[in-house]
């Protein structure tokens, strides 16, 4: 066996040990729960304002877990369509979108938070 090789097996059995971690578990789970709530909260402030058919596949992507789609669609549909957003819901956005770690593959506007933030349109409560 080769030392690059020993070395490769050496890091993924220390990755496999840290995701088996309760401590590691615990902190994953959190964070999961509050990308679910907080995506979940802004979506049903903005319901108003998207349509009805939007709406439903949106609240799907939170229902199967694809929050990353959800997050990355509502942006695009927020700027593109410039839906009025008020200040503290582009605050929420901008705490959702900070859960990201970035770069995130494939994903244009959470890749590209202050530009998302800077182009909504937002408008007094």
């Amino acid at each position: 066996m080769s030392v690059e090789r020993a070395a490769r097996d050496r890091a993924a059995r220390e990755a496999r040990k840290r995701l088996q971690d309760p401590v590691v578990v615990a902190a994953r789970n959190q964070r999961i729960n509050r990308l679910n709530t907080e995506s979940r909260d802004l979506l049903e402030r903005l319901a108003d304002r998207l349509p009805p058919e939007v709406l439903q596949t949106y609240r799907t992507y939170i229902d199967v877990g694809e929050w990353a789609s959800l997050v990355d669609v509502l942006c695009a549909t927020l700027v593109k369509c410039q839906i009025p957003v008020t200040e503290t819901e582009r605050g929420e956005l901008a705490n959702v979108l900070g859960q990201f770690t970035l770069p995130t593959d494939g994903w244009n506007y959470i890749n590209n938070p202050e530009s998302v933030l800077s182009q909504l349109k937002v408008v007094s409560a």
